[in-house]
């Protein structure tokens, strides 16, 4: 082989150049897979993962720093709203209030806290992860949130000193933001006031849900103050009073949800076992597809020749004409030859004298045989015919 027509490339080369394709493919697809669950959530809105200013993620962070049994966890998953923990939920403008109440549902005896959103933001061009302001909510947009309190209104005044009530710990409450918001209604019991009496944080219906009405007091534009930290600290300690060990931020409300997939399914146990299965199958069919095993498999003629094939030829004929039933005569004659050849038959004899002679040589006689082969209606009535035929030349010739 001239140097000009040999490849470039060696097969090791190819090799390798597959097996990076195919890795590069799998780590495409798992990544496609997890990506939405893969986002920092740096989007600068009021939820957990956020580190903006009306964020939540300085909370999640103090809580873990702290010397005490309680971490936060993110909850991604619908279903995990059913736990003993205290349960954050912290809408944003355009939640659909139905979805707050679908996450209440399964809390009917367990501490949830919902925190009502304040400001309106806008993301900062050359910095998606922080905002800047653009005024307060609309007291609508925030009222129309929260269905669970009859007559519910909210309302916005100087911010002042505040002070816990109803057997809320006293470091539980600090000074106001400025523009402090706070809430009315019916069923409400006042934890955390303003001078006024105002309500900043309310329980429910004698049940464990809370409502905060000004989100500073736990954002992370308000944990820049320690006495602000200090006090969110005391609050969300004694809020989650039921002995459980985490305090639990809901991001699906924010649309970080983990959401189901096929390829989740069959990336996570139990069913990765058979994906592991089933890669291994493939990779074994492919090295068998590139590596031959055992001899080539002979070309064969689509038509054969020889006698055999003459005689496959036209048996195919009497199927496809369905007059297999009709050759039960010929095969009593092919009997007799043999027979007659194997037993010395008198060379000159007719056909009534050989059928005679062969009537005598056993049971059944030859001609009762010869008569069922030749009335064969049918396929099944012409095997049982010459099966009866080849068992008698069988016994009178002793093959076999």
């Amino acid at each position: 082989m001239s140097a000009a027509s040999a490849s470039p490339f060696s097969v090791r080369t190819m090799l390798w150049v597959v097996a990076a394709g195919i890795l590069a493919f799998a780590g495409l697809l798992i990544l496609g897979t997890y990506a939405p669950d893969l986002r920092n959530g740096r989007n600068g809105g009021a939820h957990a993962l956020s580190t903006s200013a009306i964020g939540f993620h300085g909370l999640a962070d103090l809580i873990d720093g702290l010397p005490w049994e309680d971490w936060s966890y993110f909850v991604r998953s619908d279903g995990e709203w059913d736990g003993k923990e205290l349960l954050v939920l912290t809408p944003e403008p355009g939640t659909d209030p139905d979805e707050i109440g679908k996450r209440l549902a399964p809390r009917a005896d367990k501490p949830t806290l919902i925190v009502l959103p304040k400001w309106w933001v806008r993301q900062m061009p050359q910095k998606p992860a922080w905002v800047e302001s653009a005024g307060t909510l609309p007291v609508e947009e925030i009222q129309r949130l929260i269905r669970q309190v009859p007559n519910f209104a909210l309302h916005r005044s100087a911010g002042g000193q505040l002070r816990a009530v109803n057997g809320l710990p006293a470091d539980a409450a600090t000074g106001g933001p400025a523009q402090l918001q706070t809430i009315s209604g019916r069923n409400l019991r006042p934890l955390i006031v303003d001078g006024e009496g105002r309500i900043v944080l309310a329980e429910v219906g004698g049940r464990p849900l809370y409502i905060l009405a000004d989100p500073d007091l736990l954002n992370n534009q308000g944990l820049a103050s320690a006495d602000t930290a200090r006090a969110a600290i005391a609050m969300i300690d004694w809020l989650n009073s039921s002995g459980a060990e985490t305090v639990d931020f809901d991001l699906t409300l924010n649309g970080f949800g983990r959401s189901p997939s096929l390829m989740k399914l069959a990336l996570e146990p139990p069913f990765l076992a058979l994906t592991l299965c089933l890669l291994g199958a493939a990779l074994l069919a492919g090295i068998q597809a590139l590596f031959r095993f055992g001899p080539p498999a002979r070309e064969e003629r689509e038509i054969a020749f020889g006698k055999r094939a003459l005689v496959d030829n036209s048996a195919a004929l009497l199927k496809l004409a369905r007059r297999q039933h009709r050759v039960g005569g010929r095969y009593a004659l092919l009997t007799r030859d043999a027979v007659v050849a194997a037993t010395g038959a008198p060379a000159q004899a007719d056909e009534a004298a050989l059928d005679a002679y062969l009537d005598r040589l056993a049971e059944p006689r030859f001609s009762e045989l010869a008569a069922a082969a030749r009335a064969a209606a049918d396929p099944a009535e012409l095997a049982q015919a010459a099966r009866a035929l080849y068992r008698w030349r069988r016994d009178v010739i002793r093959e076999g």
